[in-house]
């Protein structure tokens, strides 16, 4: 009926676009009610065995540059970069992104803190001062939960658990249920004035939920990351409690993908990233909503999302990374530094960019010679490397393979 070229376009694009965004595209000679049916047969190639509110399968479309962009979270979440961070290192980096994480899905659901006061709190073990720092404890102590519990595999009594965690002491009377919620319940925006949702009827949570425990213990060949996105968007979608229904999906979600083996899902905070996009979050929720259950909104989302989280700390654990291996290099050989050049070294690690001699004189306030020697010390026991750059010689911090190579822990 259309022409292969222009219903191919929509199918390949980057930016999977929704009804009214195509409408406002196609020619004027393609009528949006003609064309929409035929793409939408097209995109939906993977069926999801989720029901939604209609009783009818989400599905999903497995589209080129998802797939590549999924590979790309995997070179980068599964790098072994993770094994030259020393021990004291990844403790103190873990512990920062689960007080990250435990502050920022708290924010998303409206409580009101610092990072800094939540990190104070959790060191210190301090009593939480009001439903807020309530919240950010038990985001926290349900992190842990999930640390602690990875062995188990995710089931109704182990969701309940979380969810009793998260939600410890910050209900109101009429937020509480026994265990599913009895009465009706919308997801607000608050950007907006009307709700952008509303959960299937409460009759049916038992149900849909049974499903999502068997989907998320069914053996299939989807790849973690999608199944991830779909967890945490159908127990959205669910919504099977009043209130904490966020802070309990991003929990399971990501106690999901530990046990999938993305071990570099310690190391950040993917509500960190949602606490930016949060409209566009509701957005996605809305898109699938008025898409006939096309989940692919949302796993592109969340997707995009992973991909810059994970390579944002992949870069930060790279410099720790280089760090360690330039000091256990140093301890190995005995090699004795001034404090300027362990100054220096942290300040290449840390910026990772070149200098001359004269700029390192200018930098540290040293003769010449001085700057010269410090600078040939540091490549002479492998930290930097030397080039030349017309007349100039020019040093930078040894890269991280090199080092590895020398310096690898046994």
């Amino acid at each position: 009926m259309f022409d292969d070229d222009l219903l191919n376009k929509y199918l390949t694009d980057e930016r999977y676009l929704n009804k009214k965004e195509i409408m406002y595209r196609l020619p004027s000679s393609v009528p949006i009610n003609k064309f929409w049916p035929e793409l939408l047969k097209a995109r939906k190639n993977i069926q999801v065995p989720l029901l939604d509110k209609g009783e009818q399968n989400m599905w999903f479309c497995r589209q080129s540059h998802l797939t590549e962009r999924l590979k790309q979270i995997d070179r980068v979440a599964k790098s072994n970069i993770f094994n030259y961070i020393p021990d004291q290192v990844q403790s103190a980096v873990i512990f920062d992104a689960l007080v990250d994480e435990a502050f920022n899905s708290s924010v998303i659901e409206g409580a009101f803190s610092t990072k800094k006061r939540s990190r104070e709190m959790i060191k210190n073990k301090e009593a939480p001062k009001d439903k807020s720092e309530q919240m950010i404890f038990n985001n926290y102590e349900a992190l842990e939960f999930v640390l602690e519990n990875l062995e188990k595999p995710i089931t109704e009594d182990i969701l309940l658990t979380i969810y009793k965690i998260v939600t410890k002491n910050t209900l109101d009377v009429e937020d509480q249920a026994e265990k599913y919620r009895d009465g009706a319940v919308f997801v607000i925006d608050p950007n907006l004035v009307d709700p952008i949702y509303e959960g299937p009827d409460y009759r049916n949570v038992q149900v849909m939920m049974d499903s999502l425990y068997d989907f998320i213990n069914g053996e299939d060949d989807l790849h973690p990351i999608c199944k991830s996105a779909i967890i945490h968007f159908y127990l959205v979608y669910i919504h099977p409690f009043f209130d904490g229904n966020g802070r309990t999906a991003r929990c399971i979600a990501y106690m999901y993908l530990l046990q999938k083996g993305y071990d570099a899902f310690k190391f950040f905070s993917i509500s960190s990233l949602v606490k930016g996009e949060r409209s566009k979050y509701y957005k996605v929720i809305k898109n699938v909503e008025d898409n006939e259950s096309d989940i692919t909104y949302f796993i592109i989302f969340y997707s995009n999302m992973i991909l810059q989280s994970v390579t944002n700390i992949l870069d930060n654990l790279k410099n720790e990374a280089v760090k360690g291996l330039v000091l256990l290099g140093i301890k190995k050989n005995g090699i004795v530094l001034s404090n300027r050049q362990k100054r220096a070294i942290n300040t290449f690690i840390k910026n990772g960019k070149e200098i001359t001699i004269a700029e390192y004189q200018k930098k540290y306030n040293v003769a010449y010679q001085t700057a010269r020697t410090d600078l040939l010390h540091l490549e002479e026991i492998d930290v930097l490397v030397k080039t030349k750059e017309g007349k100039k010689f020019v040093f930078k911090i040894t890269e991280l393979e090199k080092l590895v190579e020398k310096y690898k822990p046994s």
